[in-house]
């Protein structure tokens, strides 16, 4: 008798181990799927920052190019003395809202499958996390209200200004008598020139900023990628 119960004893156990082994065995395998799931998705994200980090340093440079034509169409002398070349080129480039376009695609996928919520190294994750909702939309919405506010001047513009009709892509008469004293003279255009010119400003100081998140991010992502 106890010899059976002793073989019943031991194959018991041996079916509770085997189950145990099987159990471990597809833990094991669906840890290790997890495991190569995130480190894709940390390589695609990877990727879609170097993209944004060109973007950035790309907003930058322009701002730094930019900025001395709002100082040109914001002084009398340059603007009753200037060619109409110089004066077109100086309106233009003041007038047009910061293409500052983020790609959000890798990290709302990660976040929307939980997915970013897997990753083991908190750091990482909250890293991540602070950079895409905190930094990337606080310029994705400083980006709409820049938009916002050229729409705004363009409505000043054209009630109030008259435009050129030999030029493909709508622009100023600057042959017209009206046109240079409408730059100077009109407050409303002055004051929109003012605002975009902060809005530029502030937009060019959180793209540095976000600048150096990315950078710090892309680091934290390639040590942590396998």
């Amino acid at each position: 008798m106890r010899n059976i119960l002793a073989r019943g004893g031991i194959e018991f156990l041996a079916v509770l181990l085997g189950i145990s082994g099987s159990l471990w065995i597809e833990n094991n395998k669906d840890l290790a799927e997890l495991n190569k799931q995130i480190n894709h998705s940390l390589i695609a994200l990877s990727s879609s920052l170097k993209t944004d980090k060109q973007i950035i340093e790309n907003a930058i440079e322009s701002y730094e190019k930019n900025k001395v034509h709002f100082e040109f169409i914001q002084n009398i002398d340059s603007v009753k003395k200037a060619t109409n070349s110089r004066l077109q080129k100086a309106f233009e480039r003041t007038g047009v809202p910061g293409t500052i376009n983020l790609d959000y695609t890798i990290f709302n996928s990660m976040e929307s499958s939980g997915l970013i919520y897997k990753i083991e190294n908190e750091t990482l994750r909250n890293t991540i996390l602070k950079v895409y909702q905190k930094y990337y939309l606080t310029l994705t919405q400083l980006n709409e209200y820049d938009l916002n506010t050229i729409q705004k001047m363009d409505d000043v513009v054209l009630e109030n200004f008259i435009l050129s009709n030999k030029t493909i892509m709508w622009n100023l008469d600057y042959n017209h008598s009206s046109t240079r004293n409408n730059i100077i003279n009109n407050q409303l255009y002055q004051n929109f020139i003012s605002a975009n010119k902060s809005n530029k400003a502030i937009l060019n100081n959180r793209c540095k900023r976000l600048l150096e998140k990315v950078e710090e991010l892309l680091e934290m992502i390639n040590k942590n990628i396998k």
